[in-house]
Formats: structure tokens, sequence, C-alpha cells
């Protein structure tokens, strides 16, 4: 029988997760980022179904063989998830799994919506890539604890760190958006300024870009990046991904870029900060408007 765990019993789990390559539902079973899971078992789960607050969206744990999931999951999803969802506004169900067997059983759980399907591509840092050799030699430099900036921006750019003074500077005109990032991936941001990473790009007064640690899991760090409308294609991204580079290179931080294959920017971005495709898994979904009729 289906049944959600209480965020005290999402450690029962980990035995799970830790056989997936997807680190975002580790930080969830983790308690670091929030979520919410449904397993087969309460006392003895071997098959989870895990909402990942950060992207809005589940991630499918299970051997392909669990007959729980397979004969109950539809029921489960009309009964009990698709009104959540309704109530936050979500139109979709996003769902991603790293074995495409269950594609069959997602097919039957959209009945008459159709069921899309896309890869995303995790890149992480190559061991053996030659970018290594040249981070290293950052990581090994002293830098200066008076300066906020670690590279040199354009004349009227700012890189600066998120932390408490920064989120308390109030000559910057929209500072809630930082605050609103953080929120999207974190209980608040006192767990992000404690647990995570990360900087913004300013324009005189305005924040333009920001890059952080949306999920976290040990020393493995999710990169969430995005810059502002009105001040795209201007070099702002690579001057935000590159801080945030030069810190996981200081503090030991692994960094995990997720993005679809689709969005060349983003892949050009992983590949400048020395970054390199890992591995592939896939999201499927579909409209929950026809299977809530």
């Amino acid at each position: 029988m289906i049944t959600e765990l209480e965020a005290s019993e999402f450690h029962k789990i980990k035995h799970l997760t830790n056989a997936c390559r997807n680190m975002e539902v580790k930080a969830v079973a983790s308690g670091m980022n929030p979520g919410r899971v449904y397993v087969d078992d309460t006392l003895n789960p071997q098959a989870a179904l895990v909402w990942v607050q950060g992207q809005s969206g589940y991630q499918l744990i299970a051997d392909f063989q669990n007959e729980v999931f397979r004969s109950e999951l539809r029921e489960y999803m009309e009964t009990q998830i698709y009104p959540t969802l309704a109530s936050l506004q979500i139109s979709d169900v996003e769902i991603g799994v790293e074995d495409s067997r269950w594609e069959a059983v997602l097919e039957h759980m959209a009945g008459p919506s159709e069921l899309n399907d896309d890869t995303q591509h995790v890149y992480l840092l190559n061991s053996t890539d030659e970018r290594i050799e040249r981070t290293e030699k950052i990581k090994s430099a002293k830098r200066s604890s008076s300066s906020r900036m670690l590279i040199q921006p354009v004349e009227g750019t700012q890189v600066i760190i998120i932390d408490e003074v920064l989120l308390k500077d109030d000559r910057l005109n929209n500072l809630s958006f930082v605050t609103y990032k953080i929120k999207h991936f974190w209980t608040n941001v006192d767990a992000f300024l404690k647990h995570g990473v990360g900087y913004v790009v300013t324009r005189e007064e305005e924040i333009v870009c920001i890059c952080i640690s949306a999920f976290v899991d040990g020393n493995t760090h999710a990169i969430d990046i995005e810059t502002l409308e009105g001040h795209r294609k201007r070099n702002y991204a690579a001057l935000a991904a590159q801080a945030y580079m030069n810190e996981c290179n200081d503090r030991g931080i692994r960094p995990y870029w997720d993005c679809s294959p689709d969005n060349i920017g983003s892949i050009r971005l992983a590949q400048g900060a020395g970054l390199s495709l890992d591995f592939n898994y896939q999201v499927y979904w579909y409209s929950i408007s026809e299977c809530m009729r």
C-alpha cells in the first residue's frame, strides 16, 4: 500500500537513494532540501516516489518489478497527489526515472493525457579533465579577505557573494529576487546560508544574475543559475558561474549541473566552467487536467 512518510522518516529510503545518480532525491531524503516521500511499505520501503520541491517534480526510485507501485500508483496519484498539485496551481505532472522500463506504467498513469518525455543531462567535474590542474591552482591561491569580488567584472558590474551582509543591503532595488530564489529550493534563508553557496552579479544598483547551490548532498552541490530578462547575453551568467566555481574549488565542493539538451547556453556555461557530461536520465510529463475529469 502506497503511503506518505513523515519528514522524520525520510531516512528509511536512504538505502534506495544511495544507488541513485540524481543527487536531488538524496538532498530531500537527508532533510537538507524540502520535499515529500511516498513509499510502498513504511517499515521496509523498496520503492519511493519523491517530490522534489525545488524542481516542482517527482523522481521515481524503484525496481521496475515492484508490484505495489505498478498496480497502485495510478489510483494513488488520482486520489492523493493530483488534488494537491491542483491546489498549488501546477497543471502538469513531471516524473524523472533512471529506468526507462517504467514508461509503460507512466503511460497508464497519464491515461487520456499525452505522455511526453525528454532527456536531461548532468555535468560533473571530470577528474581526468585538464582543467583540474588549473582549478587546483586557484584553490591554493590565497584570496584577499577584504574583497568579495573573485573575478574582474566589466565597468559598473560587481560579483558579490550571498551572505547576511548582502541580504541586508537596501541599496539593491530587487533584493527580494535573491530571497525568492533561495526559498524556492530551501526551507529558509538560514539553511541556505549555513549549507549553500551563492553569488549575484549586480549592475549599478540592480541584481541581474544569480548562481546558487539549489540542492546539497554531502559535498555535492547542484547549481541553479538565472539571468533576469533584459540582461541576458551580456556574459553575466559566466561571471556568476566562474565565481561560484572558484568558491567550490576553495571549499572542496563537487559541482553538479543539471540541464536539458536544448539549453545550449547552459551547456556552454557548464563546459566553460570545466564540467563534462557524466550521465543522462529521462523525464516524463503529462497534463493532469484530463486525468481529474
